[in-house]
């Protein structure tokens, strides 16, 4: 069995895994972390490495994210609003503006953590009607 290994943000191979598709972004359980004192989460994956990059929650910080296929049900192309970055993540404050690509960019009030690639970002007003939506890129 080929041994995988698991690396810290400076590229430092610091464990071990089973194969980057049994991962998601900000997951904490299922690799090994040797040495390790703190829990740490995926940051990153690199499937054509067949890698994970872990780090501790703090380097999971986002405070911005650009979307793709934008989908906006009103008619500004910058606004404030809150977003969700998961199914049952809480609301974050946040600003948007469209940009060149057909998509916005997020400013978010608060940091979010585990932003992924390919998730929805669905946009909302203060009473929940959503506004808009768009895939993390």
């Amino acid at each position: 069995m080929k041994i995988i290994f698991v690396k810290d943000s400076s590229g430092k191979a610091i464990g071990t895994h089973e194969g980057y598709a049994r991962y998601t972004i900000g997951q904490r359980k299922g690799f090994r972390v040797n040495g390790a004192h703190e829990p740490h989460f995926v940051k990153s994956i690199d499937s054509a490495n067949n890698e994970i990059v872990v780090s501790k929650r703090d380097e999971l910080a986002c405070y911005s994210f650009s979307t793709a296929n934008f989908n906006n049900f009103t008619d500004k192309n910058e606004f404030d609003c809150f977003v969700k970055i998961r199914y049952r993540s809480t609301p974050l404050a946040c600003s948007i503006r469209q940009n060149e690509h057909g998509g916005v960019n997020v400013e978010l009030k608060s940091p979010a953590f585990g932003v992924a690639k390919g998730q929805l970002a669905c946009f909302y007003d203060e009473n929940e009607r959503v506004l808009a939506s768009g895939f993390i890129v």
